[in-house]
């Protein structure tokens, strides 16, 4: 009779650890689902390279092609998402000086820490950057990298989060312009209007809207012919690729075909793009 009372208990212990384990792991099963952020759409990469040169090599491309890209930016962005370009990167002071507006008079203000300068169409760019974070001034966003010039901006820029509180005290965040200045053999400079800031592990550049950066080196042919490093194309799962592909063909080859002739910015096919199905 004992030992059945103990096997009894016995039983008992074992169904209720063992209920226990099956609630413990059904609310940990929950907990991890309700954690789980959505993810969204898979992004791809389209990357432009040089016709014979080793991939990841700069694409000293001129300047031209992104211009008519991004004349044409509304067409590729109906199915793209994104595009991102970059220039070579200007070296401060040496290639390129920044003043600062402070009671509307320009300085040269403390920036320092200051050692490069580039222009960029996509934060993609500066996110690269390690535990790096961009934050915009309230009604701008990453599209202001490829605005055209108009009558009352003529740039935008994006700068260290450093610079927030240092480089124009007693101005409202949102009413912060600097001045980038060219060096070079023919001296021009260019307003460009804070838009953002972002924090990250290194913050020691200057980030400039490609279209208006462009136009510091109009009288500088050699610098234009050769100004964008790198070129790549975004797009979502489900796009219309044969759409995106007709957009880069009137420029690019694809990574097959060596085209022949004059492309959309009368230049040779010097350069090709590799489409998502062959990565």
């Amino acid at each position: 009779m004992e030992k059945d009372n103990k096997k009894t208990k016995v039983r008992i212990a074992v169904f209720i650890i063992t209920g226990i384990a099956v609630v413990a792991g059904a609310v940990l099963l929950f907990m991890l689902l309700g954690n789980k952020k959505e993810e969204g759409p898979m992004l791809h990469e389209i990357p432009v390279q040089r016709i014979g040169a080793e991939e990841g090599t700069s694409l000293d491309m001129p300047y031209e092609y992104i211009q008519s890209m991004m004349d044409r930016q509304d067409s590729l962005l109906k199915n793209a998402e994104d595009i991102e370009a970059q220039t070579t990167i200007a070296k401060k002071p040496d290639d390129i000086g920044i003043a600062i507006e402070s009671e509307k008079r320009w300085f040269i203000g403390p920036s320092d820490k200051l050692l490069y300068v580039q222009g960029i169409t996509s934060i993609k760019t500066i996110e690269r950057k390690g535990n790096c974070k961009v934050t915009f001034i309230d009604g701008y966003e990453s599209s202001y990298l490829m605005k055209n010039n108009d009558e009352d901006v003529e740039g935008y820029t994006i700068l260290p989060e450093w610079m927030k509180d240092n480089i124009a005290p007693g101005y409202t965040i949102d009413n912060i312009s600097i001045l980038l200045i060219n060096k070079g053999p023919k001296p021009d400079s260019i307003k460009f209007k804070v838009i953002g800031f972002y924090k990250a592990n290194t913050e020691d550049t200057v980030y400039a809207s490609m279209y208006t950066y462009a136009e510091l080196y109009k009288f500088e042919e050699e610098v234009l012919n050769s100004l964008i490093t790198s070129l790549t194309i975004y797009c979502e799962d489900g796009a219309d690729m044969s759409s995106i592909y007709s957009f880069m063909n009137d420029y690019f080859s694809d990574s097959e075909t060596k085209k022949e002739g004059e492309n959309w910015v009368y230049m040779d096919y010097d350069f090709f793009y590799v489409p998502v199905t062959e990565q």
